[in-house]
Parts: structure tokens; C-alpha cells; sequence
């Protein structure tokens, strides 16, 4: 599906039969539906890289500083089973030229590292990364953006003098903020919401301590699968 399509889309969700939204206020939304859903549902790139002298990776070609991260790195490439090398081995270091993918292994320069690793989308004239299933959500989230901007519109504008017409701005106004709260719920239903740093577990999982204050074994009944001692 093109941009074009997908403007469409978004035109016939909110259908603005009074033109009061612009086709630079649709587009804006539009851009900010795809932020927000890369940060959501983020573009999984797979990109080969080769190492520099340093034994480090430079930044994939996808790659945003504030954003991406590195989801697995395989090497040596082609082997069966993959090898990748293990997360507590790779790094992502600031510099002053951007971000550097630190390498601790000791892996030697010129040689080639299959990184995965999340990207943004991108959604203009001739580049659609959004997958098809998730298409009418984006622009459900363009949607609820403009309707929420129609539900301002008619809820700030002055109070016209004939009391049937205030009746009716004001109609306007609670139409469009339910459908924008609609078509939010939508694109929410189909694909959620990237979760939140501040969000912790409830509980964890701790191994049971089998032994008492002076070592000796407490007095548990044996449990399948647990070595006897």
C-alpha cells in the first residue's frame, strides 16, 4: 500500500465532509501515527555489518541513537546451527559520530556480523514498511489524531447567536471526540502499546533455600526432579 492509499484510508475513516481539516494537518497526523507506531510495534531489520579496526561495528544503516537496539548478532555467518554471540559480549556506546556497537569477544576487523536489530518505519512516496495487518490500524491512529482536532475545532468556536445552532456545535464536538476515542480503540485492539519503562513484575521467581542457618537440610519433602544431597 502506497502513501496515497493510506491517505485515503485516513480520509474515508474521519470523512471531514466540512473541509476543515487540511491536507498538511492529515499528513502531519499521518507522520505521527508512524512515530508512534514504531515505537510500538518497531521495524525488525537484518542488516550485515562488518567489523572496523577498532573490533567494533559502526552503526547499521537503519540504526537511530535514541531508539534502535541491537536484538541478536550472529557469527560466524552460515553456520548451522546460527551462533550468535551472546548479549553480555555486545555493547552500544555513545560518541560524538554517533552510536558504536561494541564488540568484547575479540572478533577481528574485517569480518562480518549479521546484527539484527529494531529500526523506525517509514511510510512516504515510493517506502511502505507497515506489514498489511497493521495498515488500517496506522491509519485508524492518524484518525483519532484529526478527529480529536475536529472535537477542539467545533468545542472552542464562539457561540453562534441562534441557540439551535449552539446545540448543534456542540453535537459536533462529543460526535467527533467519540470518534476519535473509537477509532484509538481500534488501532490499540490490533496493536497495543510498546510497554513502559516505570512498569515492573509483581513478583519474581527466587530459588528456594534448601538449607538452614547452620547448613544443614531443612525439613522439606523431597520434590520431583530436585538432586538429593
Amino acid at each position: 500500500m502506497s502513501l496515497a492509499d493510506v491517505q485515503s484510508l485516513v480520509d474515508d475513516l474521519v470523512r471531514d465532509t466540512d473541509q476543515v481539516i487540511t491536507s498538511s494537518q492529515r499528513d502531519t497526523a499521518i507522520a505521527n501515527a508512524v512515530l508512534r507506531y514504531s515505537a510500538d510495534a518497531p521495524r525488525r531489520v537484518v542488516e550485515d555489518v562488518v567489523v572496523d579496526s577498532g573490533g567494533n561495528l559502526p552503526a547499521p544503516s537503519f540504526w537511530l541513537d535514541d531508539s534502535s537496539r541491537v536484538l541478536r548478532a550472529e557469527y560466524p555467518i552460515g553456520v548451522r546451527p546460527a551462533s550468535y554471540i551472546p548479549g553480555e559480549l555486545i555493547d552500544t556506546v555513545a560518541t560524538p559520530a554517533g552510536v558504536t556497537i561494541v564488540l568484547l569477544g575479540g572478533i577481528a576487523d574485517g569480518e562480518t556480523v549479521r546484527l539484527a536489530y529494531t529500526a523506525a518505519h517509514a511510510l512516504e512516496v515510493g517506502t511502505d514498511t507497515i506489514p498489511a495487518q497493521h495498515r488500517r490500524a496506522v491509519a485508524a491512529l492518524a484518525g483519532s489524531d484529526l478527529c480529536g482536532q475536529l472535537a477542539a475545532q467545533y468545542s472552542n468556536e464562539s457561540a453562534p447567536t441562534i441557540s439551535a445552532d449552539t446545540v448543534d456545535h456542540k453535537g459536533k464536538s462529543d460526535r467527533w471526540r467519540a470518534r476519535s476515542r473509537d477509532l484509538m480503540a481500534e488501532y490499540t485492539r490490533v496493536v497495543g502499546s510498546a510497554p513502559s519503562e516505570r512498569t515492573k513484575p509483581a513478583s519474581v521467581d527466587v530459588p528456594l533455600v534448601r538449607t538452614d542457618s547452620l547448613g544443614g537440610r531443612r525439613l522439606f519433602h523431597p520434590t520431583t526432579g530436585w538432586p538429593r544431597t
